[in-house]
């Protein structure tokens, strides 16, 4: 599930500079810290599912208005990703780690 989140990020970030390259540079680091944190115990175990579900829900929604070019409602709905990456890192044991 997790698997699901890093590609649909990736795919928000490729290209999102020439909009905003702080939007690109924050999904990045969401990649970079789920793929940090993929092989942890945590995602083995039930708990995992709802804290990555809604990071999947929040991430696919973002590539839903980056397709839509709505940059308007992209950026509050970047905001609710990278706060559900957050809790997801931190639900996987990185405590500590903030995104920006």
């Amino acid at each position: 599930m997790l698997d699901e989140a890093i590609a649909t990020c990736r795919q928000i970030a490729d290209g999102l500079g020439a909009q905003n390259q702080a939007w690109e540079d924050s999904v990045t680091e969401i990649v970079e810290k789920f793929d940090e944190v993929s092989e942890t115990f945590f995602f083995k175990t039930m708990p995992s599912i709802p804290v990555t579900r809604n990071c999947n829900r929040a991430a696919s929604a973002a590539l839903e208005l980056k397709s839509a070019q709505d940059w308007d409602s992209f950026g509050p709905v970047l905001e609710e990703l990278i706060a559900n990456a957050q809790n997801v890192i931190d639900k996987a044991g990185m405590r500590g780690t903030t995104l920006t």
